[in-house]
């Protein structure tokens, strides 16, 4: 049995969490604090509770404040943050990431009855993975039967900016053999905005292929984690805009709550396209929709970086590729991965050229595009 600390302002908050954790057999609330300050005093009385549920906007001592104290006084003990959606809280939820909070759940908009169980199979979900607990084999399964049903769905699903692309073209004269060059991609999922923050700043000023990061995460959270690795990288880093042309030495973030896919234009241009397909597996943007896209671009060379994330996201997408495309694939080693979920997928396909440390990703990317 897992015990678990809430921390939120919100009395309402506090009675649906312990409702959420207490009917799991595996899972029981063993305290709850009405902010930051009064959940590290309980701490630091001698509780230790397996991993803290932790809102972000809270009087006394907030989300963020207490992350920084159970960092000072060397408190290791995995935090899930329970968000609300508003930009404050979305800029306070990617610093809390960066300070190495586990991943974070988005709180139900409005009512707590309209998107309850969807947030209550996150906060399991993700509690289970925090405190190294196996999967129930109905969740397993429940996940697997999503992807399936959702692949189908999509297939002929087409979004304006192909419908767009693809008019246009019609009208201009054909590229003749141009191919499109090269493109780097990295792939991540719970762990990713801090891994990333290893990883981005450490490409060069002339880097010369554009990067797209596709990396778990709802709407209204990109725009912030976009701008926080902006401000520590030689790069530009920003948030992805559909119908916008890839350009060399750009970081682009892929919207959360959206598909991210790439279509090629007439002139050979990769064109971004942000749009409404439905979620595969519950994700959006989703990874192997993203590589899925890539197959029938005339790109000549992919590097590819696996990042830490549950799940098997991206490896089925980099399948696809190896069969048709030059694609370099780096995979984060266990040793250094919040949950080694996605890495490890890839790694058992046989599909990844280099498996190091979070510290060289950067580096070996670097190296297998000849820069």
């Amino acid at each position: 049995m897992k015990k678990v600390l809430i921390v939120d302002d919100s009395a309402l908050m506090r009675r649906v969490l312990s409702d959420i954790i207490n009917d799991d057999e595996q899972l029981i609330v063993e305290k709850t604090a009405n902010n930051g300050l009064e959940a590290l005093n309980v701490l630091q009385g001698g509780c230790r509770p397996d991993i803290l549920l932790v809102d972000i906007n809270m009087p006394k001592m907030d989300g963020v404040q207490l992350l920084k104290e159970l960092n000072k006084y060397r408190i290791q003990i995995p935090v899930l943050i329970v968000s609300s959606i508003a930009s404050q809280s979305a800029d306070e939820t990617i610093e809390a990431l960066a300070l190495g909070a586990f991943d974070f759940v988005k709180k139900p908009n409005g009512s707590i009855g309209g998107g309850y169980q969807e947030f209550r199979k996150k906060v399991l979900l993700r509690t289970y993975m925090a405190c190294k607990l196996p999967l129930p084999k109905k969740v397993e399964q429940s996940i697997l039967e999503q992807q399936l049903q959702v692949q189908s769905q999509s297939k002929n699903v087409e979004s304006q900016t192909e419908k767009k692309v693809k008019k246009n073209a019609k009208k201009k004269v054909p590229k003749s053999g141009r191919r499109s060059g090269g493109l780097a991609v990295i792939a991540s999922s719970t762990g990713g905005p801090r891994a990333l923050q290893s990883v981005i700043p450490y490409f060069p000023k002339d880097f010369p292929l554009p990067l797209v990061v596709v990396q778990h995460m709802p709407a209204g959270f990109t725009e912030s984690l976009a701008a926080r690795l902006n401000e520590i990288s030689n790069l530009d880093v920003k948030e992805a805009e559909d119908g916008e042309c890839l350009k060399k030495g750009t970081v682009y973030i892929a919207q959360g709550g959206k598909q991210c896919e790439v279509i090629e234009d007439a002139q050979g241009n990769l064109i971004l396209s942000e749009n409404d397909k439905p979620a595969r597996g519950g994700l959006k943007p989703c990874a192997d929709i993203f590589f899925e896209s890539l197959v029938s671009c005339s790109v000549e060379h992919i590097v590819c970086g696996v990042l830490t994330g549950m799940g098997s996201d991206g490896c089925k997408g980099i399948r696809a590729l190896k069969k048709r495309k030059d694609i370099q694939v780096v995979a984060q080693n266990e040793d250094t991965c919040v949950v080694y979920g996605m890495p490890r997928a890839v790694v058992q396909a046989g599909i990844v050229n280099e498996v190091v440390p979070l510290e060289d990703v950067a580096d070996t990317m670097i190296k297998h595009i000849g820069v």
